[in-house]
């Protein structure tokens, strides 16, 4: 209950922020911002693509596993930062709607499972050395990670066609 009442605080502030006001009424930031937020989407998505099919053994077998990650790094963090703060500025322009959409709370929580596995469990695996991570190990922890990233993409496309209850924006259920 009391978690409710500050994220929806925190919602109502989004909303009523300088960033949700200035997206929200202008023709061109919206879409601009959500160009970014596609490409850091692309960007990741190809980057983790290529590390889980390589860990799969299906592909991209001329470089070692670890070898592939340390390249790739930057182009994970950097997209990952992309998506988060231009995220953040798209969810700032309806961000009570998002309060009580449940296709965005389950994004959410597909989102933080996802990088919290990828920066630990995965990466300790990705990192190991191939000949003491049994293979079957390495496929199941690429299907998880692949999983969890498609329940984000999921979780981001279903927003756009999940309505709102009123009751869950007004407070009204609490």
């Amino acid at each position: 209950m009391w978690l409710r009442v500050h994220l929806l605080h925190f919602c109502q502030w989004c909303n009523g922020s300088f960033f949700g006001h200035g997206i929200r009424n202008s023709v061109w930031l919206f879409p601009f911002v959500e160009i970014f937020h596609l490409i850091g989407l692309g960007v990741l998505g190809g980057t983790l693509l290529v590390l889980n099919l390589r860990l799969m053994r299906v592909g991209f077998r001329s470089q070692h596993t670890a070898d592939l990650e340390r390249d790739f790094r930057p182009w994970m963090i950097g997209s990952l930062a992309v998506m988060l703060l231009s995220g953040f500025l798209l969810f700032s322009t309806e961000a009570v709607k998002m309060y009580g959409n449940w296709a965005f709370r389950w994004k959410m929580l597909f989102l933080a499972t996802a990088i919290a596995y990828t920066f630990t469990l995965y990466r300790k695996v990705v990192m190991a050395d191939e000949t003491r991570v049994a293979l079957l190990w390495r496929v199941l922890v690429a299907l998880v990670s692949i999983t969890l990233w498609a329940g984000v993409g999921l979780g981001g496309r279903a927003i756009g066609y999940v309505t709102t209850p009123t009751s869950s924006v007004s407070g009204a259920d609490q």
